[in-house]
């Protein structure tokens, strides 16, 4: 098994393992909104392909809230209305689902979050139960192991460490001075804390439970940031490093107060007062790309693109003919080296069918629309892009 038992009494000196990061090598993003470099996402993506994932009765979607994708296969996660994981071949036919909603031996109350170990296996963490439980891609399970503390979110560092994310969580018995100031807690694979990282301010009005954010896990290395903050870390075994730093040129960017994580609406609000980091990120080889919020905006959300090669940071504007195109907005997947995963439901496929039939660079969109019906599960689109154009 992977997991050995573990006793839930853990010692308050592991406190004395809070990591601090390191910012010698910080890259520091600043964004000009005056002097923005806009490119068309047309000119950009050399290729846009999709796979259509089988809708048979046992592997309906309802949404697809994580998107993994591994050498072999596909794993889809809906947390809220199918309950469900799902695994699909890269053609997109379903193979089996992984485990079940129950209170019975590996099984699950809630879906907080799934991870993928070094070994293809399927972790998922129940914050109800407290636990995680891990099975084969087949889903046959493998052992289930309770946690020392709640958390909303995991990944693995290799198979011998973990990385937790116990933000807005209750600890259990014994362990309140461990986590209920800390954001990040990496664990070893028998749940030993190696170290925390972060202070989390929410835990000063338990009723807020606003607070989500998502871990990157992007050739083999976890990035995240803390309380809505400006700065991208990166968290190894025995180390955290700021990575990135994003700022504007000659205008504040927001950054919450502990004032304003005390409650949902006094962050909405503040939020919306001035341009902000929404938190979603992509690395890939050849560019990073980062979601900003502009509130005076009609289009409030922009993605702009830095070339790893240059530096050069180019805005990226998604007004296009091209149905498919102008529909990238929310990527939940990175694919090799420069390709973006993104999912479109069949009603806005079908809306626009003419369209895209006519004026798309979609690869082979008649077999998009054969037999597809409003019932079907989502299709993933993927756009690559050609880190050459976003060099000029």
């Amino acid at each position: 098994m992977l997991y050995a038992s573990l006793s839930l009494s853990i010692s308050c000196n592991h406190l004395s393992n809070s990591a601090e990061a390191d910012y010698s090598n910080v890259t520091q993003i600043q964004y000009d909104e005056k002097a923005e470099n806009f490119i068309l996402i047309d000119q950009i993506v050399d290729r846009c392909s999709f796979v259509r994932l089988a809708s048979e009765q046992s592997s309906l979607i309802g949404k697809i809230d994580q998107l993994i994708l591994c050498d072999s296969f596909i794993v889809v996660v809906d947390k809220r209305i199918a309950k469900s994981i799902f695994v699909f071949n890269h053609e997109g036919k379903f193979l089996n689902r992984i485990s079940r909603l129950g209170n019975g031996p590996g099984e699950y109350l809630l879906i907080n979050h799934v991870a993928i170990n070094d070994n293809n296996q399927v972790c998922i963490l129940d914050n109800i139960k407290a636990r995680v439980t891990l099975f084969d891609i087949s889903g046959k399970f493998i052992s289930s192991q309770d946690l020392p503390f709640k958390s909303v979110k995991m990944e693995f560092l290799g198979n011998d460490n973990i990385l937790f994310d116990v933000q807005d969580c209750s600890p259990i018995s014994g362990n309140k001075k461990i986590i209920e100031k800390s954001c990040y807690v990496l664990t070893d694979s028998n749940f030993k804390v190696k170290y925390t990282f972060g202070e989390d301010h929410s835990y000063n009005n338990p009723s807020f439970q606003f607070y989500m954010e998502d871990f990157l896990k992007s050739d083999g290395k976890i990035f995240s940031r803390l309380d809505h903050g400006n700065t991208i870390f990166e968290f190894n075994r025995d180390s955290v490093i700021a990575r990135y730093e994003l700022s504007l040129k000659g205008e504040k960017l927001y950054a919450p107060t502990i004032e304003d994580l005390s409650t949902p609406d006094l962050y909405t609000e503040n939020r919306l007062k001035m341009p902000s980091f929404s938190g979603c990120f992509f690395f890939c080889k050849d560019y990073s790309c980062f979601k900003m919020l502009f509130p005076e905006r009609e289009d409030l959300y922009t993605w702009f693109f830095k070339s790893n090669k240059t530096g050069k940071l180019l805005t990226l504007s998604t007004e296009s003919d091209d149905a498919v195109l102008s529909r990238f907005y929310d990527p939940l997947a990175k694919w090799n080296d420069n390709t973006l995963v993104q999912v479109i439901p069949p009603t806005t496929l079908l809306s626009h069918k003419d369209e895209i039939l006519s004026n798309s660079m979609v690869e082979n969109p008649e077999a998009l629309y054969d037999g597809l019906s409003l019932e079907d599960n989502p299709v993933l689109f993927f756009y690559t892009f050609n880190p050459d154009k976003v060099d000029k």
